[in-house]
């Protein structure tokens, strides 16, 4: 009797092992697939094989200043714009900065946007694997000005929440699909494995330049930066301080 359910156990073993073979990494694939199904590349090497650096997308990463710290837009130019503009401002010569920033004359969203946990740049890894703290500066749809924030790092979201809304901006939660709290999303990728995801709306973007004007000429153009802009800018600041200042 032993025998036979051992034999019994060795054949559906055998059995549930070949139908996984066979099966078992197409399901896989599909579910690789489906989570970055909204964008074209589902990694940096298949967006590098299609597009040339330089001339389709730039990478700037200045290492400059207190590596503890960094801020990034992993979507910067004209995939979601000004969050590089934005991001770049707030880490200023104090800390460091990394910004993957689309080129493209149109349409760089649907053809250079990789999902945030699937983002492999080598040199965006690299940046984050040294850091404690991470700020990431994001764009999302929608025409009410707000921010959303999510990610990791509790102590710091309520940090930087309460510095935005001092200074007059409307910060909620996040949706799921935005909430930043995936273990593979660049914004976690820290030596603490955690960070902050900003979730910046388009109407509040467009708040940041003169005449809601977004485009390249405006956001590359420093005269066009409203007093939104400068005190966004100075709110993050004020809450990478708060926080140095609270673990001392």
């Amino acid at each position: 009797m032993m025998y036979k359910k051992i034999t019994l156990f060795a054949v559906i073993f055998l059995a549930a092992t070949l139908w996984f073979f066979n099966n078992g990494h197409d399901i896989i694939s599909e579910m690789t697939e489906k989570e970055c199904s909204d964008d074209r590349f589902c990694s940096f090497e298949e967006l590098d094989d299609e597009y040339e650096e330089g001339s389709d997308y730039e990478v700037i990463n200045r290492t400059e200043g207190d590596e503890q710290w960094l801020f990034s837009a992993i979507h910067g130019g004209g995939i979601e714009e000004t969050t590089s503009t934005l991001a770049e401002a707030a880490s200023g010569s104090s800390y460091p900065f990394y910004a993957f920033k689309g080129k493209l004359s149109s349409n760089n969203f649907s053809n250079l946007h990789i999902t945030s946990t699937h983002f492999d740049e080598p040199r965006a890894l690299d940046m984050v694997s040294k850091a404690d703290h991470h700020i990431a500066v994001h764009g999302a749809a929608g025409t009410e000005s707000k921010t959303m924030i999510g990610g990791l790092d509790e102590k710091l979201k309520e940090i930087v929440r309460r510095h935005l809304e001092e200074k007059g901006f409307v910060v909620t939660g996040t949706p799921d699909h935005l909430n930043g709290e995936h273990p593979d999303n660049y914004t976690n990728k820290t030596k603490t494995e955690q960070g902050v995801q900003l979730e910046i709306t388009r109407g509040q973007r467009k708040e940041f330049f003169k005449n809601g004007d977004i485009s390249f000429s405006s956001r590359n153009d420093p005269s066009n930066e409203t007093q939104a802009f400068k005190d966004y800018v100075e709110a993050l600041r004020e809450a990478v301080k708060t926080y140095e200042s609270s673990n001392e």
